[in-house]
């Protein structure tokens, strides 16, 4: 019987099969290229298993790969999108490229269109405008603060802004419960003073002296926030002080998911703001756009400033689920329509 793998290394080569990623898929090209392969290796006396396992193809992949060329095509949906939802799809995407699928459904509600992610994800993918985002594993599993309420508890941290060439720190207080930014402040050095004028700004924002219960303060164990002053201050506000341990990012991990966007959507666009009033003016102008505009994946796409005042996640899904049977009913009508005037038959 002949031996598939006398020269295995050149085929495996030739058919882009060396030093392959694990999880990595196929291309079209590749997929015919492999049939082929197997089909002459068959051909001449050689087991399609042994081939498969010469080349280290999985043996579901190829029969799946087999089996659709001879499906027949699928049928279209009843509740596939409409031809106006894709429209305004690829409109959203070529005016605003940057954007992900998931941050497109959600601008798209505002315009009246209800679009999962995943149909947004799969119009751009089809037409390869979906880009890779490589993102860095999660080094720690530790317990999560999940609240129920709005001003439950708070992340508080800084991060360097370039302002004129020189470090500045931006200050933020973010809620844990509806990713509201309640407070924030540019400063030339952070010590305890700015973190408890921080503090104090956020306190009186939020009318927390008129709420019997009082914010859980979350950060990490810097000198200022851990000063004898700052946890003075905390004590006497009747506010819980709750420091993250050390060297664990994860502790605080809404505050720092915030810097990743404000980073990657506002800061990161400035080489270094020319003005430190300029500084205030942009970073003001998005976080007024991320408070009150921007709509946030994890909150169902709904708007942090809308789910702070809400302050009931209960009856915001109940509003998510009732809007998606209203728009999946909508998109039912419509189609059976379009069928029925294509057709002439109705459903």
């Amino acid at each position: 019987m002949p031996d598939p793998g006398a020269d295995v290394v050149k085929k495996k080569d030739e058919l882009g099969l060396t030093n392959r990623d694990k999880g990595a898929t196929y291309s079209g090209t590749q997929r015919v290229r492999i049939i082929d392969r197997i089909d002459q290796l068959k051909a001449s006396g050689v087991a399609k298993s042994k081939a498969l396992k010469t080349l280290g193809i999985c043996r579901s992949s190829y029969y799946g790969w087999q089996k659709r060329e001879y499906d027949p095509p699928r049928k279209h949906s009843i509740q596939s999108l409409t031809a106006a939802e894709c429209a305004a799809i690829i409109e959203y995407k070529k005016r605003q490229p940057q954007l992900s699928h998931r941050q497109i459904s959600g601008y798209l509600r505002s315009d009246g269109f209800w679009v999962s992610p995943s149909s947004s994800y799969r119009m751009l993918k089809a037409r390869g405008w979906v880009e890779p985002r490589l993102l860095r594993e999660a080094p720690w599993k530790t317990a999560r603060y999940e609240p129920f309420r709005p001003n439950q508890i708070w992340g508080e941290d800084w991060t360097i802004i370039t302002i004129a060439g020189m470090r500045y720190y931006l200050l933020t207080i973010i809620d844990y419960f509806s990713r509201v930014i309640v407070a924030w402040g540019i400063v030339k050095s952070v010590s305890q003073r700015e973190v408890k004028d921080l503090l104090a700004l956020a306190y009186m924002s939020e009318n927390i002296d008129q709420k019997a219960s009082k914010p859980m303060i979350r950060f990490d164990q810097g000198s200022p926030n851990m000063a004898h002053s700052t946890r003075r201050l905390i004590e006497e506000l009747e506010m819980l002080f709750s420091p993250s341990r050390a060297h664990r990012p994860t502790d605080n991990a809404r505050q720092e998911r915030w810097y990743r966007t404000v980073k990657q959507e506002e800061i990161y666009c400035y080489p270094t703001y020319p003005t430190e009033q300029i500084a205030r003016y942009s970073l003001r102008k998005y976080i007024e756009e991320y408070n009150e505009r921007r709509p946030h994946q994890a909150l169902l796409n709904f708007i942090p400033g809308y789910v702070h005042r809400m302050g009931n996640k209960s009856v915001l899904y109940a509003q998510y689920k009732k809007q998606v049977q209203i728009v999946k009913e909508q998109r039912i009508a419509f189609n059976r329509s379009q069928r029925s005037q294509l057709y002439g038959v109705s459903n």
